[in-house]
């Protein structure tokens, strides 16, 4: 077996950015992938991709990556290896075109938009070069989701976008214009990969807002600060992982340690499952159960419950109903189980673990305060945010709510549609 194909094997079905090399050792692609396992076997397994992917196939005899956290770190390290790089057959030198950029004006309105060559105009925030139009798109959808913005100059009339909550339109009055600024140095900060210092800016002004009783406008912050967190929840500027590649292994595996040092476990928990319910008034609850190996996330094991009562539901019965039923199949033990919940979710979960007669290790993780509650601790643990492990245990604690409220939300359409 070649050595190429050997390492192709041992790829990991984790987000990150792959380098193929020519038999000189010269780079002759770089692509990102959501899953570098699947992507790059893709190359591969498939008979003709075209001529000239083809070509690069067949030129290809080594292969490097580097894992990265979210599909946004790919998208940003990918531009970034070409730029320095301009491998042959990259976007950028197989179309003849010039580097593609996203710009911010610097009007009255400042419109977010794509160049070629942006001409240096002071005040102007220019990002980039991207390898692609495709990829700068790719990019500016993931900031819509968070941060709608404005891309055309338009004042009479509001455009789809606009309609579709993607566009603020802050030509509509002075209060919607001066949020709308507010919104763009946010943009700003995101593309600079200035990411942990918007979360603190973001989480202060939310607090704020609670504080003023304005709670509209602290979910909206509050929904901005989730999808920030999703799109990469501890983002990494690509330099970062240009200069440490084994980044993401060397923090999981600090995540990991830690974790056991802060529940005095054993060992370390390889393999973590957390739990969560999401409903509206005790209908149609759901309940979710994540899965995370080696602190990476296994989607292929994630289940999901539709939770049915007999009686007046309530949280404490659908946590025991979803880990009761969790324990009627046979599926792999955890080192760990995460129950999303404060003393009483905790103490009916290990009821159930206990009528199963299962040695495992159960804590719950409190949305308020983030404090971590443990069987033999009377008091919560409460864990500043830097610290790895409780990094670890909100990621998690996330993805299961994330999974469960995804759920819910599918049902509450099927039971809409019927």
């Amino acid at each position: 077996m070649s050595i190429l194909k050997k390492k192709i094997i041992k790829l990991p079905n984790s987000p990150g950015v792959y380098q193929f090399f020519d038999s000189d050792g010269v780079l002759l692609y770089v692509g990102k992938a959501i899953s570098l396992k699947k992507r790059v076997t893709s190359y591969f397994r498939t008979k003709s991709l075209g001529p000239k992917t083809d070509l690069l196939v067949k030129k290809t005899v080594d292969l490097k990556f580097i894992k990265v956290f979210s599909e946004f770190e790919a998208l940003l390290l990918e531009a970034n290896l070409i730029k320095q790089n301009q491998p042959f057959f990259n976007s950028v030198s197989k179309d003849d075109k010039s580097p593609i950029y996203i710009k911010i004006t610097n009007g009255q309105i400042p419109l977010i938009q794509t160049a070629r060559r942006p001409k240096k105009i002071r005040g102007e925030y220019v990002a980039g070069p991207f390898p692609s139009a495709k990829t700068t798109k790719e990019v500016l959808n993931l900031i819509r989701r968070i941060f709608p913005y404005c891309h055309h100059k338009n004042p009479g009339k509001p455009c789809l976008f606009v309609h579709l909550n993607l566009c603020p339109f802050p030509y509509k009055d002075d209060q919607n214009k001066k949020k709308y600024l507010k919104t763009i140095e946010k943009i700003k900060k995101l593309l600079s990969g200035k990411s942990k210092s918007l979360l603190g800016e973001l989480t202060r002004e939310m607090q704020t807002l609670s504080r003023a009783q304005k709670y509209e406008e602290a979910n909206e912050i509050k929904k901005q600060i989730g999808n920030i967190e999703y799109v990469g929840t501890t983002y990494h500027a690509p330099r970062e992982f240009l200069e440490r590649p084994t980044l993401v292994d060397d923090l999981t595996l600090a995540r990991l340690e830690d974790l056991k040092v802060v529940l005095n476990l054993e060992k370390l928990p390889r393999r973590i499952e957390c739990y969560d319910i999401s409903n509206i008034g005790g209908k149609l609850a759901t309940g979710s159960m994540i899965v995370f190996e080696n602190g990476v996330s296994q989607k292929s094991q994630y289940r999901r419950f539709k939770i049915k009562f007999h009686e007046t539901p309530n949280d404490y019965q659908m946590i025991k109903q979803i880990i009761s039923r969790r324990f009627k199949n046979n599926w792999k033990l955890p080192d760990l189980m995460i129950i999303d919940g404060g003393r009483g979710q905790l103490n009916n979960a290990l009821k159930v673990v206990g009528d199963f007669k299962k040695d495992l290790q159960v804590i719950s993780l409190a949305k308020r305060f983030e404090q971590i509650y443990t069987p033999d601790n009377v008091l919560p643990i409460s864990l500043p945010k830097e610290s790895p492990a409780r990094q670890l245990v909100q990621a998690l604690r996330d993805e299961a709510h994330r999974f469960a409220i995804t759920y819910h939300r599918l049902l509450r359409s099927k039971n809409f549609i019927s």
